[in-house]
């Protein structure tokens, strides 16, 4: 299993950090989970949300956000447009209901018309 995050959106704030008082430090994210097995592809709806300080190297959580940062913060939330949460199946996936449906097949015959078999 594979998990990927697709980014949204990614902008860099000229807000004061509230950790190391820097204006040129902070970036705010909006992410997306993608997860790869063998037999599918799985996009969540959640939306993961990160601000980082480059100066510092702290993540910035929500209780520390002043007010302009929240302005802001609310704003880039509203320009993101995220992928709808879906499940993808690969080929494999397909294969394997193929040959199931074909076992199935071959039981329900041999239970229920055991003459046919003995035909051929």
């Amino acid at each position: 299993m594979k998990t990927e995050y697709i980014i949204l959106k990614e902008a860099p704030l000229t807000n004061n950090c509230p950790e190391c008082y820097t204006t040129d430090g902070l970036n705010l994210s909006f992410k997306q989970q993608k997860i790869y097995t063998k037999l599918l592809i799985k996009t969540k709806g959640q939306i993961l949300e990160q601000m980082y300080c480059k100066k510092c190297e702290t993540d910035i959580f929500p209780g520390r956000y002043t007010d302009d940062i929240e302005r802001v913060y609310n704003y880039h939330k509203k320009t993101i447009t995220p992928h709808p949460a879906s499940v993808q199946f690969r080929g494999i996936f397909y294969v394997l209901v193929g040959v199931l449906f074909l076992i199935a097949g071959i039981v329900i015959v041999y239970l229920f018309y055991p003459e046919f078999l003995e035909s051929i």
